[in-house]
C-alpha cells in the first residue's frame, strides 16, 4: 500500500489530514523534535505543535521534553484496534446493504430467492409489522425471540398467531404475550410464516447445510405452505399456550370443524361470529348468527372425528343471520356467499342429556 492511500485510510478511521500526516512522518523517522516533523511535512511550524499534541491526546504518539519538544509514534495498539474496527464496521455496512438490497418487497414480487436466512426472517418480521389478519409462524427458539417484539406488537393490535416452535420435550419454549396459540414441534423442521393468506416465507432447518430463503407473494402457493403448516406441523402436536382472555377463535373452517365435530353430531348449538369477505365482491363483512349445520366434501355432515385429510376437500358453514341463511366457504371459496377468514364461537348450548 503505497503513502498515500495509507493517509486516506488514516483519515476514514478519524484523523484528520494534517494528523494522518504528521503521525506518517513520526512512522518513517522514528522519535524527532517536533519542528522537523514540519520541515519533513507539508505542516507549516505554527500549526505542528497543536497537530502533534492532537495526535498524543488521542494515544498515536508520545511527546518528550528534552532541549526541544519531541515525539515518537507509540505502540500501534490503538491505532491497529481502530483501523480494524472501521474496517469491520464497513465490512458490516457492506453486508446490511446488500441484504437490504436483495430483500424483495413480497408485494411486487410472487417468488425471490435469498442468500440469507436472516434475510428471510427480516422480510418476515417486515410483513408481520403489517399484518391485518392473521400469522401461522413455525420456527426453533432463538428465531422466534429474535422476532417477538414484531410479533407482540402484532398481537396487541389484535392480529391472531400461531406458533409452533421446534424445541425437544422438556425443554423451554418461551411464552409470548397475546397469541392465539403455541403448539410444540419436537421434530426439527424449516422456518416458515403465512402472512394474511396472502405472503409467505420459508428456510430451510438450521441443520442444513445451506442458507437460503425464499418470500412468496401468491395466495396459490401461500395456500400450499398453509396446508403444510396445518398438517405437518399443527395438527397433531401438542398445545404449550392459548390465549384464554378470547372466546375460541379459529383462522380456518378446516381447524374450527376439527375441533367441533362430533359436538355438532350431538346436536350441539353455536352461535359464531365470522369475520371474512364475500366471494363475488370482495366487500368486507362481519357477521354473527347460529350454525345451522356443516358440511363436508358432498357430505350433510363431516364425521364424528375428521382428521385435517377428511377436510381437505369443500367445507362449508350455513349460519342463519339477519339477512338470512349465508353460506360460509374456507380460504379460496368459489362457490359460498362468505370466504371466512375468523371464526369466533360467542355461544354454545348442549343438548339436554
Amino acid at each position: 500500500m503505497d503513502t498515500e492511500t495509507l493517509r486516506r485510510a488514516l483519515e476514514e478511521a478519524g484523523l484528520t489530514g494534517q494528523q494522518a500526516e504528521a503521525y506518517l512522518t513520526l512512522l518513517e523517522s522514528g522519535s524527532s523534535p517536533v519542528v522537523d516533523i514540519a520541515q519533513q511535512s507539508s505542516i507549516s511550524s505554527s500549526r505542528i505543535y497543536d497537530v502533534v499534541r492532537s495526535l498524543a491526546e488521542e494515544g498515536f504518539v508520545e511527546t518528550l521534553d528534552r532541549d526541544r519538544l519531541h515525539a515518537r509514534p507509540r505502540e500501534p495498539v490503538d491505532v491497529l484496534n481502530r483501523l480494524r474496527q472501521k474496517s469491520e464496521m464497513l465490512a458490516d455496512a457492506a453486508g446490511e446493504i446488500e441484504d437490504r438490497w436483495e430483500r424483495p418487497d413480497p408485494k411486487e414480487s410472487r417468488i425471490s430467492v435469498l442468500k440469507r436466512t436472516e434475510t428471510v426472517l427480516r422480510s418476515t418480521a417486515d410483513a408481520i409489522a403489517e399484518a391485518t389478519v392473521s400469522v401461522a409462524l413455525a420456527a426453533t427458539p432463538d428465531q422466534l425471540e429474535e422476532l417477538r417484539p414484531t410479533i407482540e406488537t402484532a398481537a396487541d393490535n389484535g392480529i391472531l398467531i400461531q406458533i409452533a416452535v421446534y424445541e425437544a420435550e422438556g425443554a423451554d419454549v418461551p411464552e409470548i404475550d397475546g397469541v392465539l396459540e403455541i403448539r410444540r414441534c419436537p421434530i426439527p423442521g424449516p422456518f416458515l410464516a403465512i402472512v394474511d393468506r396472502r405472503y409467505a416465507f420459508f428456510a430451510p432447518t438450521v441443520h442444513s447445510d445451506r442458507s437460503y430463503g425464499i418470500t412468496i407473494g401468491d395466495e396459490i402457493l401461500s395456500f400450499i405452505m398453509h396446508w403444510y403448516f396445518r398438517t405437518c406441523l399443527w395438527a397433531h402436536n401438542p398445545r404449550l399456550q392459548i390465549d384464554r382472555d378470547q372466546p375460541p377463535t379459529y383462522v380456518s373452517i378446516e381447524g374450527f370443524v376439527h375441533d367441533t365435530a362430533s359436538l355438532l353430531r350431538d346436536g350441539t348449538e353455536m352461535t359464531l361470529e365470522v369475520i371474512g369477505h364475500r366471494t363475488e365482491t370482495g366487500e368486507r363483512v362481519d357477521l354473527r348468527g347460529d350454525l345451522v349445520r356443516a358440511t363436508w366434501g358432498g357430505q350433510l355432515e363431516p364425521p364424528r372425528n375428521p382428521t385435517y385429510t377428511d377436510l381437505a376437500g369443500q367445507v362449508t358453514l350455513f349460519l342463519e343471520t339477519d339477512e338470512g341463511i349465508v353460506s360460509i366457504g374456507a380460504w379460496g371459496a368459489l362457490f359460498e356467499d362468505v370466504e371466512a377468514e375468523i371464526i369466533r364461537v360467542e355461544g354454545v348450548e348442549f343438548p339436554e342429556p
